[in-house]
């Protein structure tokens, strides 16, 4: 490749082809997917349209490779074998190539079904990879169905544990199926949950305009009473309100920064690149931008996106420990900024941001919202938290009275980290709110390959 090529790629002035990216990985010697399952996951979460896939042409013999191939990743699906995030990604690929591909119905729903339990209980890298794998079955012509009808059936169903990300990613479809499930939980949910979840999909739906007359007025009939109610929905419904009722599309932008805000960001890159050995100086400003958009978008995705974009950087660690230094100086004060500095450590904390969530779920005095948050951000940091520990803050908990939320939140965290114990002391206390112990079982039920395959 000439390397004026290469110049512009790294420049910004051309777009990247993705095994480019993927040569990136093999060159750095960074874990598969690091890069690729970002490049990937970024036109999704930030409303740009993927990259369509080259249909597998007429060649006999590629055609017979890429059968055999996916026959081979389709037994191991649809058994209890171990599948990692770089074959469901090989998988969809190939399949997104091949848009006659002719399966039968029951091994295109088991293959969606497993996708997405694998999704649900998935973290950084390995829930990436799984995410647009999902996202490229949906959009498939002949196994875009089952997808859609696992999502759905698993929305309807109240003791699921996953619900605002399984209905949420139905808004990566266009289908009238996925369009018509995300109408309805809206109109009637299975709870807040699935109804936050409703309302995330519909975002991306909306944007795309693919709501039908009647289906705007549907969703415009049981947003607009909770756009400015000052509840839970106020902001995400007032949003698609607006959304719904603009005359041209409505897309958000990063609030524009304020002396305090950019005064954040200003003090949160500069340590960050005083840690890295010889920054280039242009850095900065696309360093700066990444991390206001972290902290201060709007949108939630977009958050996300900026989240994963910084992970996959030398400057996650420096990030991470700029923002805990930010955090440790805030749990004093109003809830609000030190939970969103604990939301943004999810994708670039590691062990010293584990035991500092750590010591936010057990002290006295923190608000009950930091504590919520620290809770779930368990999930993210890190599998080394002590099964004393576990076992010691769950008795604390229930001893005496505490937000359902906190209940939730460790139940969450403890089944992405693979804490048993936990999850059965939850599970067998009577004191443990019903829905806790719910999800305790869920995850307790889930089959043992499944949990294995997230984790590769």
């Amino acid at each position: 490749m000439h390397v004026s090529t290469i110049q512009r790629w790294e420049a910004g002035l051309v777009v990247v082809p993705r095994d480019a990216i993927k040569r990136y990985e093999e060159l750095l010697h960074l874990p598969t997917g690091r890069l690729t399952a970002v490049f990937d996951l970024l036109p999704g979460l930030t409303r740009h349209s993927r990259p369509l896939a080259t249909a597998t042409g007429g060649d006999l013999q590629q055609l017979t490779a890429h059968g055999s191939r996916v026959g081979v990743l389709l037994d191991q699906v649809c058994s209890s074998a171990i599948v990692t995030g770089p074959q469901w990604d090989e998988l969809t690929g190939l399949l997104a190539q091949w848009p006659a591909a002719f399966l039968p119905p029951r091994m295109w729903e088991s293959m969606a079904q497993r996708l997405l339990t694998e999704m649900l209980v998935a973290d950084g890298t390995a829930w990436a990879q799984r995410y647009e794998a999902l996202a490229r079955l949906f959009n498939h012509p002949t196994g875009g169905t089952a997808a859609i009808d696992a999502c759905a059936s698993a929305a309807g169903l109240r003791h699921h544990q996953a619900m605002t990300s399984t209905v949420a990613a139905l808004g990566a479809s266009d289908h009238s199926d996925s369009i018509a499930a995300l109408v309805s939980q809206v109109h009637n949910p299975t709870n807040d949950r699935a109804l936050a979840g409703a309302v995330a999909g519909l975002a991306e739906t909306v944007w795309r305009g693919r709501l039908k007359p009647a289906q705007r007025g549907q969703v415009l009939a049981v947003l607009q009473p909770l756009a400015g109610s000052g509840d839970t929905f106020d902001a995400s419904s007032s949003d698609l309100v607006q959304r719904l009722t603009a005359i041209s599309p409505v897309r958000r932008e990063p609030v524009p920064p304020d002396d305090a805000r950019r005064n954040v960001v200003d003090r949160v890159t500069s340590r960050a690149i005083a840690q890295v050995d010889g920054p280039d100086p242009a850095e900065y400003d696309v360093l700066g931008e990444l991390v206001h958009c972290l902290l201060f978008h709007r949108e939630p995705d977009s958050q996300l996106g900026a989240s994963f974009t910084l992970a996959a950087t030398p400057y996650r660690r420096p990030l991470a420990a700029a923002l805990r230094q930010e955090l440790g100086a805030s749990l004093a004060g109003p809830a609000g900024w030190s939970t969103t500095v604990l939301a943004a450590l999810r994708a670039l904390g590691g062990e010293p941001e584990l035991r500092l969530a750590e010591r936010i779920v057990t002290a006295a005095g923190v608000p009950n919202e930091t504590v919520r948050v620290a809770a779930f951000a368990l999930a993210h940091l890190g599998r080394d938290t002590s099964p004393d520990w576990w076992r010691s803050t769950i008795a604390q908990r229930l001893a005496r009275p505490t937000d359902v939320e906190i209940f939730r939140g460790l139940a969450y965290s403890a089944g992405i980290t693979g804490q048993r114990a936990a999850l059965e002391q939850l599970r067998a206390d009577p004191r443990t709110p019903y829905d806790s112990q719910a999800a305790a079982t869920w995850w307790l039920d889930l089959p043992a390959h499944i949990l294995t395959s997230t984790h590769r």
